[in-house]
């Protein structure tokens, strides 16, 4: 029967004209809540069935906003997609993801793949090293986007991301006031992500106001190590090897929860558990559940993946923006467990 229903027969089952039944399928327009009721309970009574492909093939786009992130497998990207599906679907869009695994390559071919689809919007969490001329490509290609999680070096667009810098200073400051540490050292830093180097700033701010503190390593951050556990390994057979009253670190400042928890890990294999203070970045869901929980920065992933997408989808609503691109940093916030020493 509903191969036979017609938008036509939904209009007239529910007493409104063809118009107004289109504007309710669509999300579009101001009609009041009763009449939609009705409409949704027409195309229930005659099982129709709202064609969207069709409907994408009329328009200048599809009702999907691509979404790409850097790397599907880190807890943190899963907690930033809740944020922008719920965002997305409550404004009538359908995500399309891809994950660019770290890879610049496989990051532009899945853009030119959401291009050929014909998506309405973009939200990008960049891979790092990601030049500013692929913001000048999708301007080119007249695709509204969002970047989520950092900023692309060189380029101005709209962006949504943690305050990274105060979010190092917060993690480096808890050590260094409440626990009395003076040599950090920073595991996963990257000179090549935009906000691993905000964080370590942010480190080596609170590092600076300290007299006597310093940052004695920095370890750099591995992507082919999704565990965390091969960088752990390097920090306790490389700076760790050297305990804190011979010199060594007496803190560990680490640039996500899974690399905190590689560490965490490294050090219990090598009979150092609770050796010296951890903390975490982010506060992914299980951060609270690792033995022992971490103390973290929390970067309010859904809240970010939802502001990003709700962003997108109003200049989608608008056409062309008016306003120039806007950079909004989210503050952080220090969540306080076990990991650093804390009762």
């Amino acid at each position: 029967m509903s191969a036979r229903v017609t938008l036509s027969d939904v209009a007239a089952r529910a007493g409104v004209s063809r118009a107004t039944a289109s504007l309710v399928l669509r999300g579009e327009g101001r009609v009041a809540g009763a009449t939609r009721e009705r409409v949704h309970a027409a195309m229930a009574e005659l099982g129709y069935v709202y064609d969207r492909v069709a409907a994408a093939m009329r328009a200048e786009h599809a009702p999907v906003v691509g979404v790409v992130v850097s790397d599907i497998t880190n807890p943190f990207f899963a907690q930033a997609l809740v944020g922008v599906q719920a965002a997305l679907r409550e404004e009538g869009y359908l995500p399309l993801l891809g994950s660019a695994a770290h890879d610049l390559d496989q990051q532009d071919r899945l853009l030119g793949l959401l291009r050929e689809h014909r998506v309405a919007g973009l939200v990008l969490s960049p891979v790092a090293g990601t030049p500013a001329s692929l913001v000048e490509r999708l301007r080119a290609w007249g695709l509204e986007h969002v970047l989520l999680t950092q900023p692309v070096d060189g380029a101005s667009t709209w962006t949504v991301a943690p305050d990274d810098r105060l979010g190092g200073r917060l993690a480096a400051e808890h050590l260094l006031q409440v626990h009395g540490c003076r040599r950090l050292v920073l595991v996963g830093a990257s000179g090549d992500v935009a906000s691993a180097r905000l964080r370590e700033a942010g480190v080596r701010d609170a590092v600076a106001a300290v007299a006597g503190a310093s940052v004695v390593a920095a370890l750099g951050w591995l992507p082919q190590d999704p565990t965390g556990l091969a960088l752990g390994r390097s920090a306790v057979a490389g700076p760790l090897a050297l305990p804190p009253d011979a010199g060594g670190p007496d803190g560990a400042v680490c640039f996500s929860d899974v690399v905190a928890t590689g560490l965490l890990r490294a050090l219990r294999e090598a009979g150092a558990a609770g050796a010296l203070p951890v903390t975490g970045y982010d506060d992914i869901a299980a951060a609270a559940l690792y033995e022992p929980p971490l103390t973290t920065v929390s970067t309010h992933g859904e809240q970010l993946g939802r502001t990003a997408a709700e962003g997108l989808v109003g200049r989608l609503r608008r056409g062309a923006a008016a306003a120039a691109p806007q950079e909004l940093a989210v503050p952080p916030q220090l969540v306080v467990r076990q990991s650093c020493g804390c009762a």
